[in-house]
């Protein structure tokens, strides 16, 4: 594995492809040297990718070189947004890859700060590390994206995530498509999926140990490992982050394990995964902005803890070189518990779910999967409770089934069309004594289609355009304290257009793209002059919208250096009510914007890399925001948060041996500013470490 000059390249991903998809995989070595087996008498290709190069396809042989052009892309052979694998290029919808190299190479202990730099993302963190952290894709509303560890769902019951929880240790790369993708995933994937892969035991053998010190007494630890015993290929990691935080009951703990065991057989494998999190945070409250002074003083009691795991067992096998069968189960289990003045409670999330997909190479140029899957959902929390006050489960089965078809018409064209059927089984929910009655068991049933495109015109051109639609069940607070037995899923319908260009001989990428949300049936509370809309205590009434151009460009002039950046515009409107002509719901006005969603955002990246040192710079910006007040919420007013600015610089410098030290500055111009409002974010701070690979020589 060579660049242009013939120098190798490392930790470029290996992959064996057929008809049915992915074979067998690995990566490459420090010297850029690689094995691996391909199934004999079975129509298959070579296809290899790396960050900053362009991927290269060819047939197996018994030695190859592979020599790749440098370019600015990072690509995949499997990703999110097809049951069937297939690359970014080939998909009509909008696609990203953070790739091993980068997670590696920046420093960054969450997932959270290397997904601020895609475009589309509105994060909001409530202040240092710990701090719920809510995503707003495209404009969306937080419960609205999909997110995976692995392929196993992680949302809570409704679709709640707090992304401030997953640690980069032990991320291998992380896959996102922005859009509906309920045709493919079923509920909760109303703006895009986010995909968590974790390492795996691919290449050969290595331990990687990682530790670190900083600013407010920021700790962290990491050792990950794998290789192979008696044919099974093992990853295990496990790591620690401490931070005594930014004032009185700031602090954060985070601790996860991972391990994942893989074994591959003629043309089955199989897979193992677990992963358990557990973490705590003090909860100060907001003292920060305090514009209606509501503020009463730090809160030194408050705590929030948090142990969620997943679990998954993946079987594969190819029954023919056309046909192949994939069988999945997974759990997830999520327990929270929170300590306020006012005393302890606790929420308890799980999900159990299994799938079953065939996939059929009908023609070397169509490919259908077909699926079906069958799950389960619970929430049980302090404050659902029946007549006795007794708390109790909500729970909900989910049936689904699924075809998405992919076609390739002269090798330009790449049509994806697909649909699915989802049935939705609410259990009874006992009354409360109050206002919910009994309310019984209830079944409906969905549709969600999808349609995208990909069409390479030549000289360096690719249009693509996707169309789908989403669905988001109640949450089981919305099901708890409502007296409506027929609340139904939120809906969200999308489309999107855009084009790439590439410029330079390949050097530079540009990529500009309209998109368009429209969100309906969404759960509203109804009293005051909205009672008069309904029956209940809430329906779905409200609407809104988002709509925008994501921008993005990627300059690769030299292997020595590489440069991203994106521009989001973003406009997003409050709709009438079902039923009224100029209405929403109070203390929001028709017309106006929705909080928390910035209308201008961006961001940079650039890595230089010269002999054994490299360097990232990195900034992303916000425009000013509206925001609910921090004390109340919007009850209590909404005002305009100021826009802001955070500038780092990341250095790694190897030393022999595979030891590189490294350090980072973040929020390198000391910039006051809130992510969200009331909450302060983390003035200029530093941190410092090292990581050492142990690898056997190839």
């Amino acid at each position: 594995m060579v660049d242009p000059s013939g120098a190798p390249i490392p930790g470029a991903q290996v992959s064996i492809v057929s008809r049915v998809g992915v074979e067998a995989q690995t990566v490459s070595a420090p010297n850029g040297g690689f094995e691996v087996n391909a199934p004999d008498g079975v129509d298959v290709k070579l296809v290899v990718t790396a960050p900053g190069f362009s991927t290269a396809t060819g047939a197996p042989a018994s030695v190859v070189q592979v020599r790749l052009q440098i370019a600015p892309q990072v690509d995949s052979v499997s990703v999110v947004g097809s049951a069937v694998d297939v690359a970014p290029s080939q998909q009509g919808g909008s696609v990203s890859i953070i790739p091993n190299e980068e997670i590696r190479r920046r420093n960054e202990p969450f997932a959270l700060d290397l997904l601020r730099y895609l475009p589309g993302m509105a994060f909001n963190q409530t202040g240092a590390a710990g701090g719920v952290a809510s995503l707003f894709l495209r404009g969306g509303y937080s419960d609205f994206t999909l997110v995976q560890i692995d392929g196993v769902p992680v949302n809570a019951f409704g679709g709640a995530f707090d992304f401030a929880h997953v640690p980069a240790e032990a991320l291998d790369h992380i896959e996102v498509i922005r859009g509906p993708q309920s045709a493919v995933y079923g509920p909760y994937a109303n703006s895009g999926v986010i995909d968590f892969v974790t390492r795996k035991p691919e290449g050969g053998p290595h331990l990687d140990l990682l530790a670190e010190g900083g600013s407010y007494d920021e700790r962290r630890f990491g050792i990950t490992g794998s290789g192979t015993l008696a044919g099974f290929g093992i990853a295990a990691s496990v790591s620690r982050i401490d931070s005594n935080g930014l004032v009185v009951n700031n602090d954060y703990r985070n601790e996860d394990v991972l391990l994942n065991v893989t074994r591959r057989w003629r043309r089955q494998s199989l897979s193992l995964h677990g992963d358990f999190d557990s973490n705590g945070v003090g909860e100060p409250g907001p003292w920060g902005s305090d514009p209606k002074d509501t503020f009463t003083g730090i809160d030194t009691v408050s705590r929030s803890k948090n142990n969620f795991s997943d679990y998954l067992v993946h079987y594969e096998a190819d029954l023919s070189d056309r046909v192949r069968e994939d069988l999945t189960g997974s759990f997830f289990l999520d327990n929270s518990g929170f300590t306020s003045p006012y005393g302890f409670s606790f929420n308890k999330d799980l999900r159990g779910q299994g799938e079953a997909r065939t996939i059929v190479s009908v023609t070397p140029f169509y490919t259908a999967a077909l699926g079906v899957t069958a799950g389960r959902e619970e929430v049980k929390n302090t404050f659902i409770s029946d007549a006795n006050s007794d708390t109790f489960p909500v729970r909900r089965n989910d049936i689904a089934v699924y075809l998405d078809n992919r076609f390739t018409i002269g090798g330009r064209l790449f049509l994806s069309a697909g649909v699915r059927g989802e049935f939705l089984q609410t259990a009874a929910i006992p009354p409360d004594g109050f206002s919910r009655p009994l309310f019984p068991e209830s079944t409906i049933s969905r549709a969600n289609p999808k349609l995208s495109a990909a069409y390479v015109a030549g000289k360096g051109t690719r249009l693509h355009s996707s169309f789908g639609t989403g669905i988001r069940p109640p949450s089981g607070f919305e099901l708890a304290f409502t007296d409506n037995p027929q609340l139904q899923p939120e809906r969200t319908r999308s489309l999107d257009a855009g084009v790439e260009q590439k410029l330079f001989h390949n050097r530079l990428m540009l990529d500009g793209t309209y998109f368009y949300n429209r969100y309906y049936n969404l759960i509203v509370t109804l009293g005051g002059s909205l009672a008069t809309l309904g029956h209940y205590q809430s329906a779905n009434l409200a609407n809104s919208r988002a709509q925008g151009g994501e921008f993005s460009a990627s300059l690769r002039p030299s292997r020595w250096m590489f440069v991203t950046g994106s521009y989001t515009l973003l406009e997003t409107r409050i709709l009438s009510l079902n039923g009224t002509l100029n209405q929403a719901p109070l203390p929001f006005v028709v017309g106006q914007e929705l909080t928390r969603r910035p209308r201008n955002s961006g961001n940079v990246a650039a890595t230089f890399t010269r002999g054994q040192l490299s360097a990232d710079l990195t900034g992303y910006f916000r425009g000013k925001t509206l925001y609910e007040e921090p004390a109340f919420g919007a009850s209590n007013g909404l005002f305009w948060n100021p826009g802001y600015a955070n500038i780092g610089l990341n250095l790694n410098y190897a030393l022999a041996g595979g030891l590189t030290v490294y350090s980072s500055l973040r929020n390198a111009l000391d910039r006051h500013y809130e992510e969200v409002f009331g909450f302060p974010s983390p003035r200029i701070n530093f941190i410092a470490g090292f990581k050492w690979r142990l690898a056997k020589r190839q």
